[in-house]
């Protein structure tokens, strides 16, 4: 039975993938955690409701405002607040056996405060550190740091770790931990729940694809968009909303779509916390990141809602579906994703099914939660 006591400690309080495993996370050690945020947000409420013990230690902007994109001088003007999170969060540490960052920013202040106290730190990584991501400065930063004092690098996918390493980093800290996801919530929609779903958004009798997730340049909506040119009569749902400024990308996909003419095509739902409904709803799911992705868990969301997925074929998406995934097409390639749209849509249902029954058992086989905790567990076990 596990007793170490685990400080889990992230950047972000607003749903993104890798707060949603955190909620994971810190529920199943729930008895044994304490969570750390840099900022409050929405997540802190869910985290009390499930019974997680919770603060927020509030950081100075200017570390929080470094982006993935942003330039060696303003992350170098971030340093002094970077430093000052560090110490802080050293304070808050001395009582626990573990410190277990969930995000860069989180793993670059908890890997510093490492260097003086000296606690375990298992650093679980949701992201691709290339140059798609990432600048120079901050990826040489948080590998070098995790080289010096990380005890693991937990990945969330092969390609996450190979990128980590390719980097420069220790391929000896790296354990490869994908991201569990219960099938349940998806298991309990049944076929009139789907349909009366699809019947509130007043698009039952229509062919409908359903593009789930943050909405970002390099998650691709534009992508969808500009497909649905290529293709008559199908609509598309966008679910999510822009998170950490990327307002101005989401008003150009609102004048894309009317400068393209398919705006009364494209539905756009905003944050939604019916995810399996609404996937269920839906005739196919798309993943069009335009750059290589960590893990992709709306992929395996739509393997587990038994809908067939088309996915872009780069990063972790060929590892969860397969290389040999004939619905993998080229990232950034409007024309690629409007043909296997139409491909799909043009299927057999008996293919359809296949399809999606041996993408179920693949999902539930591979990504199940047990399997994550278990990962998770042996890391723990081998912190002294």
């Amino acid at each position: 039975m596990l007793t170490k006591k685990i400080l889990f400690v992230t950047h972000s309080a607003q749903f993104g993938g890798a707060e949603i495993v955190l909620l994971s996370l810190a529920q199943n050690y729930r008895d044994c955690c304490h969570v750390l945020l840099l900022t409050d947000g929405p997540v802190r409420a869910r985290l009390v409701a499930l019974g997680v013990s919770v603060e927020v230690l509030r950081s100075n902007s200017k570390m929080l405002k470094v982006s993935k994109q942003g330039g060696f001088f303003k992350a170098l003007g971030a340093v002094p607040a970077v430093l000052v999170s560090a110490y802080r969060l050293r304070q808050k540490a001395k009582g626990f056996d573990v410190v277990f960052p969930n995000s860069q920013k989180a793993a670059v202040i908890s890997m510093l405060a490492n260097l003086i106290l000296g606690k375990p730190v298992i650093w679980y990584l949701h992201d691709i550190l290339s140059a798609g991501h990432f600048n120079k400065f901050q990826r040489f930063l948080v590998v070098t740091l995790a080289n010096l004092t990380a005890r693991q690098v937990l990945t969330n996918s092969k390609a996450s770790g190979a990128a980590f390493v390719a980097c420069g980093g220790n391929k000896a800290l790296v354990s490869i931990a994908p991201c569990g996801i219960d099938p349940l919530p998806f298991d309990m929609v049944s076929g009139t729940d789907a349909r009366s779903a699809r019947n509130t958004l007043k698009l039952s009798s229509v062919p409908l694809v359903g593009l789930f997730g943050r909405i970002s340049p390099w998650k691709g909506q534009h992508i969808l968009i500009e497909a649905l040119c290529q293709i008559t009569n199908v609509h598309a749902i966008i679910v999510g909303d822009a998170l950490f400024g990327e307002n101005d990308y989401k008003d150009e996909l609102i004048e894309l779509a009317k400068s393209l003419g398919v705006e009364d095509r494209v539905h756009w739902l905003g944050f939604r916390d019916d995810i399996p409904g609404l996937m269920r709803a839906v005739d196919i799911i798309l993943h069009t990141s335009i750059a290589a992705e960590p893990f992709g868990r709306v992929i395996v969301e739509g393997m587990l809602a038994r809908r067939p997925v088309i996915a872009s074929a780069d990063g972790a998406s060929r590892e969860i579906l397969g290389e040999e995934y004939r619905f993998l097409v080229k990232p950034g390639d409007p024309s690629a994703l409007a043909k296997a749209i139409a491909d799909l849509l043009g299927a057999g249902q008996s293919f359809k099914d296949a399809l999606t029954e041996r993408n179920y058992a693949r999902a539930t086989s591979t990504f199940s939660p047990r399997q994550m905790f278990d990962t998770i567990d042996q890391a723990l076990a081998m912190t002294r």
